[in-house]
């Protein structure tokens, strides 16, 4: 691996704060703020809207995003599209093998607090008893068209050190294309079956089969390159852009980039993790994901979706 990539994770690593001075369950005060004009709240839904792109984000149901309509289409899976918890986007600890299955509802889940910024809306989770974490997330729009910015802080209420990882994993209908860098390491699937994918001048693609991909549950968890995954389906093209993670310090058994695809053939997750951190007792880890949205042609080449998506998470780097 090379050496500045090692230094620059050792850094983030390093690099984690003190833990706010307020619990998550208290009532969250700021200083007057004006709020962006992009952003509309109600009692129980934050809506962004701005350009080809409009946002839901829901407080009471784990502050996750719970809708997202680009070019007048909606584009996750929804609340009215499954059953139980498997829609939005949502943040989880990783490595999943601390907590099994189902998540920490008082991360997932359960109500968070809202409190309002200049630049966005930052929503707070209580301390999950079990895990003794808890959960920031801000949403702002980027200076950069139709493109979300999403600060995550995971706070640790430990009395010991704990080691995790950021997690986000984002569902969307099992349908189109998913490709990223490919990295270090061969692709693991844990308890599932595997997830087929091809090289094309090292990024790696997976193709959901119009036939669909049942019985069994697919995954993969593998490293990446250049801190970018992509997703594209038919009209529309999704870059996350975030920091490389060396495959050294992923998530034990854990992947940096990780993409599900249920049985049932209803929607396919799209997931990349953080740093693997030690949290000693108060401190926090910080991590950025920014999503890029932008048109494409629903018959275009791989290589100009490629070439496409690393344009975009170059722009990432300017925000």
């Amino acid at each position: 691996m090379r050496l500045c990539s090692l230094l620059a994770a050792i850094l983030f690593a390093a690099g984690c704060g003190p833990a706010p001075s307020s619990s998550a369950t208290e009532r969250v005060t700021e200083s007057a703020v004006t709020l962006p004009d992009y952003i509309t709240l109600s009692p129980d839904n934050i809506k962004f809207r701005r350009g080809d792109l409009a946002l839901n984000i829901v407080p009471s149901k784990g502050g996750r995003i719970s809708s997202l309509r680009f070019a007048g289409k909606e584009r996750l899976i929804t609340e009215r599209d499954t059953e139980g918890n498997n829609w939005g986007s949502v943040l989880w600890p990783s490595p999943q093998k601390n907590w099994g299955w189902p998540p920490p509802a008082t991360l997932d889940s359960d109500p968070y607090q809202l409190s309002v910024t200049d630049a966005g809306v930052r929503l707070t989770s209580a301390v999950d008893p079990d895990l003794q974490v808890s959960f920031s997330k801000h949403y702002r729009l980027g200076d950069i068209s139709n493109t979300l910015v999403v600060n995550y802080r995971i706070t640790s209420h430990a009395d010991q050190p704990i080691t995790l990882a950021p997690w986000e994993i984002t569902r969307l209908p099992a349908a189109g294309s998913v490709f990223f860098p490919t990295g270090e390491t061969p692709p693991i699937k844990g308890q599932f079956a595997p997830l087929p994918l091809t090289a094309i001048d090292n990024v790696s693609w997976f193709d959901y089969p119009v036939a669909g991909i049942g019985p069994d549950n697919h995954k993969l968890m593998t490293d990446g390159e250049e801190g970018w995954l992509a997703y594209h389906n038919n009209d529309w093209l999704l870059v996350k852009a975030f920091s490389n993670v060396p495959a050294q310090l992923m998530a034990p058994g854990e992947g940096e980039i990780e993409v599900y695809a249920n049985g049932e053939n209803t929607y396919i997750e799209l997931e990349q993790q953080g740093f693997l951190t030690t949290l000693m007792p108060g401190q926090t880890l910080q991590w950025q994901v920014i999503w890029l949205c932008d048109r494409a042609a629903p018959n275009a080449t791989r290589e100009a979706l490629i070439k496409r998506a690393r344009t975009l998470a170059g722009r990432a780097r300017t925000l």
